[in-house]
């Protein structure tokens, strides 16, 4: 090979490295181009705790005027809290966001009140609010208080041994109520054999756990609350006697389209997973429901009753189930055996599953001069939306969507934000014996004699 085509080639070579050195720097460029025009982001949590909730993305979706969101705060908070604000962005083109650093902007932040740094103030339509909280939970709640209009009140009854909604006991609905108030919802309880009618402010009400009779002015003021197209929300726990306290109340919403029934409902599902078998899990949702369509997490019932839908539904009412149990769960209906603690079902005579535990009710009842139609949710348990059992699977999503449904606030139906859980592993003893098997005695040895193998194999080479 002469000099003259030694040159040639090591110049095809320099071009054809120099070439695709150019290629993979253009591939590097677009992508890091696209990446920054269209930024992804995978969440690999649990609860998906770095991904907006659907209610955040509902309510910025509702948005019909530009939304302005003020940071006071320098540099280095901005960064910290820069996410958050991003992810606002994405979901509403009327979300529009600004940083003022008060250090070099000190009459601004004096003239808008700021006290301390790291603080947000949202505007929209004249109103105002601010927050020193900045996470979507916090945010997303100050956006729903800017974009209501009027102030939605929830009426709790009490009277027939209900549980407060604001007693800090862990079977008090305390938790639901903040829930409510976080959806910009007022709370107040009223004591219902004092009213001669339903207050007038009242825009919903809700009644859990009545363990106690009505009586029958309590059971006809409740009726003719509905027939005027009134909203309610009942969870009416499981009786493990035969004597039924609320007979006055079962008969009022089998006259509504909901056949309440007796007994409890056990899921020997429930104890395979460690939890009490009174306490059924509700896996199936009806997803023609806008109460619980999007849900995707289990729900957990303690104490519950099994419900039904009455055939045919009364007319100019649309009575739909809401959530059922699995199909090994059963409607325990021997009252000694349960208060025995010795439960197992007997074909023929309980009721086979899946069972019903949730129902609606929307329309207008014949003959009915009201307005506007009558929404009414019942649930078989009221102890799923207790402080001890909100925080478990979806069953404040589910409370917090009923009332939201009954109140036509249908925007707030959605699956709230999460909290990031501590993840334990808990182990039988055979699952533990086993992993230790393997790691300490079978790969230990398996390695051991791999290299034994190999080691007499090369020495007679």
């Amino acid at each position: 090979m002469n000099k003259k085509e030694l040159n040639k080639r090591t110049l095809s070579f320099g071009l054809n490295s120099a070439f695709i050195s150019v290629l993979v720097l253009g591939i590097i460029a677009i992508l890091n181009f696209l990446s920054t025009q269209y930024p992804q982001k995978l969440d690999l949590t649990k609860n998906k705790i770095h991904t907006f909730s659907d209610q955040s993305s509902k309510v910025l979706k509702g948005l019909n005027e530009d939304l302005q969101a003020t940071f006071y705060g320098d540099a280095g908070a901005k960064e910290k809290y820069r996410p958050v604000f991003e992810n606002y962005k994405k979901l509403s083109n009327h979300f529009k966001f600004e940083t003022v650093d008060p250090n070099k902007e000190p009459a601004r932040a004096k003239a808008a009140g700021i006290k301390k740094t790291d603080t947000l103030i949202l505007s929209y339509k004249g109103k105002t609010s601010k927050t020193e909280e900045i996470n979507e939970e916090k945010v997303t709640n100050e956006i729903i208080k800017l974009t209501k209009d009027t102030k939605l009140i929830v009426c709790t009854i009490t009277g027939h041994g209900e549980q407060g909604f604001s007693d800090p006991a862990p079977t008090s609905f305390e938790a639901a109520k903040k829930g409510l108030e976080a959806q910009s919802y007022e709370v107040k309880e009223i004591l219902l054999p004092q009213q001669t009618s339903i207050p007038a402010d009242c825009t919903a009400l809700v009644m859990m756990g009545s363990s106690k009779a009505l009586f029958p002015a309590e059971i006809k003021l409740l009726n003719d609350y509905l027939s005027n197209g009134g909203r309610l929300v009942v969870g009416i726990d499981a009786v493990i006697t035969a004597n039924e306290q609320n007979k006055e109340l079962k008969t009022l919403l089998h006259n509504w389209g909901i056949e309440v029934k007796s007994g409890l409902i056990i899921d020997p599902v429930s104890k395979m997973l460690g939890v009490d078998a009174s306490v059924p899990i509700m896996a199936q949702f009806n997803k023609e429901s806008p109460i619980v369509k999007e849900f995707s997490q289990q729900c957990y019932f303690p104490f519950t009753r099994p419900l039904d839908v009455v055939t045919p539904a009364p007319e100019g009412l649309k009575v739909t189930w809401l959530t059922k149990t699995t199909p090994k769960a059963w409607g325990e209906l021997n009252f000694a055996s349960i208060a025995k603690g010795e439960v197992q079902y007997n074909p023929g005579s309980d009721l086979a599953g899946p069972l019903i535990t949730g129902v609606s009710v929307s329309g207008k009842a014949k003959d009915s001069k009201a307005t506007r139609e009558t929404r009414l949710v019942v649930f078989g348990s009221s102890q799923f939306a207790d402080t001890q059992y909100s925080r478990f699977g979806g069953n404040l999503d589910l409370f917090l969507n009923s009332v939201s449904w009954v109140l036509e606030d249908e925007s707030l139906i959605s699956i709230r934000t999460k909290e990031d859980a501590t993840s334990t592993v808990e182990l039988t003893q055979n699952q533990g014996m086993a992993i230790f098997l393997a790691c300490v005695i079978i790969i230990p040895l398996l390695i051991s004699i791999t290299g034994i193998v190999i080691w007499v194999r090369r020495k007679k080479l």
